[in-house]
């Protein structure tokens, strides 16, 4: 029965295999960097589920994250467009007691691609849809002193939008090693941006 199911997956991809081009695959080989490399312009939201006064200034997670992004060269959107680079920021937190908090953060991209169906390639409209993705580039637990949990929670998320600008400049640099043709394509479209 074994020998059977890789007959059946040879027969499958084998056709495929034989039609590659050389070179890597977006699809295969690209993954999510693939597909975050270009995002340059970001709506922040945020979610404040923190309770006990561990979290007094919730607005300020938005704050520090546009920084982060704006002195890496990030634009920075005032209104949600239609389909947006969302960057979500959640805090989940409360007072152990009096003095201590616990503090759950994380931060994901949240953002728009083209996907295929499957088991739709008879649709007259085609086999693809648009469907939000989720990239979290940002989770942590912090626990302390109330009266230091803020400035904690700003440093943390200072972080994360550091972090999500090395992913991007990673995913970025790999995309233009592995698919040069990407880069050409895109100088093409807008030439004042590369």
């Amino acid at each position: 029965m074994k020998n059977y199911f890789y007959l059946l997956v040879l027969i499958f991809f084998i056709p495929s295999l034989a039609s590659a081009e050389d070179g890597p695959s977006l699809f295969f080989d690209g993954g999510m960097g693939s597909l975050i490399a270009f995002r340059d312009n970001f709506y922040i939201e945020y979610s404040d589920q923190v309770s006990d006064g561990c979290l007094p200034q919730p607005s300020k997670m938005k704050d520090k994250m546009e920084l982060a992004l704006r002195q890496n060269g990030f634009s920075i959107s005032a209104e949600k467009p239609y389909f947006p680079n969302v960057i979500n920021i959640t805090a989940l937190g409360f007072g152990t007691n009096n003095f201590s908090c616990v503090v759950h953060v994380e931060a994901k991209l949240i953002f728009y691609a083209n996907v295929t169906v499957p088991h739709t390639p008879e649709l007259s409209g085609g086999n693809t849809t648009l469907a939000p993705l989720t990239f979290e580039f940002g989770a942590t637990m912090l626990t302390g002193g109330k009266n230091g949990m803020q400035r904690r929670v700003e440093q943390t998320i200072k972080e994360f939008g550091e972090n999500l600008y090395l992913q991007l400049s990673r995913s970025k640099d790999e995309v233009g090693k592995n698919f040069p043709a990407i880069f050409e394509y895109r100088a093409k479209q807008d030439p004042e941006k590369n």
